[in-house]
């Protein structure tokens, strides 16, 4: 029995659908490629400094100096955290007002610095010497301002309240809240 010729044609066809189609149904799918991903690096929220000095300076004087056993710098607030701080406030007359506390906060846009735990500051010019729970510094009006309880003492003067608001000689001061002014001894 002899098959024409278009019967040959038409078994190798159906042999090829058939071939195809067990191929397309039991071959292995490999998962589509996936599209490369952007890799965004993690940027840390604060930059912490051990041991660093900030100064700032104009027209070639330091205006202020502070240093720090630790800084946290968030640059997304300009806001840096200092630990255990030291700063020194350089006056027009040549004099400074030296600063320590535990902890402050210093925007370096304003240069507004809020200082808080055992603040303490000492006038080189006539030995002053402030102590507050909280204290803050305004750069633009140069102006010192302190809460929580303090005391200003100057030679045998002792000056105590809640609030005080005073220059950066702390010579012109305004004291609220339970003020008391005891002249020649030492506060209670």
């Amino acid at each position: 029995m002899k098959l024409s010729k278009a019967t040959y044609r038409a078994i190798a066809c159906t042999l090829l659908i058939i071939a195809g189609g067990l191929y397309y149904f039991n071959r292995e799918e490999l998962p589509p490629p996936t599209p490369p991903q952007e890799t965004k690096a993690e940027v840390s929220a604060t930059i912490t400094f051990a041991g660093s000095s900030i100064v700032e300076q104009q027209d070639g004087k330091k205006q202020w100096e502070v240093t720090a056993e630790s800084v946290q710098m968030n640059p997304s607030t300009n806001k840096a955290q200092l630990t255990n701080f030291k700063a020194i406030l350089y006056r027009a007359d040549g004099s400074k007002l030296d600063l320590v506390g535990r902890q402050a906060e210093l925007d370096t846009k304003t240069r507004d610095i809020d200082m808080s735990g055992d603040v303490k500051a000492v006038s080189s010019s006539d030995g002053a010497v402030f102590t507050a729970a909280t204290a803050r510094w305004a750069a633009k009006d140069r102006k010192f301002f302190g809460g929580g309880g303090i005391t200003l003492t100057r030679e045998d003067t002792v000056v105590t309240g809640e609030r005080i608001e005073g220059d950066e000689q702390l010579e012109r001061v305004k004291v609220m809240g339970n003020a008391r002014v005891l002249k020649g001894g030492t506060p209670q």
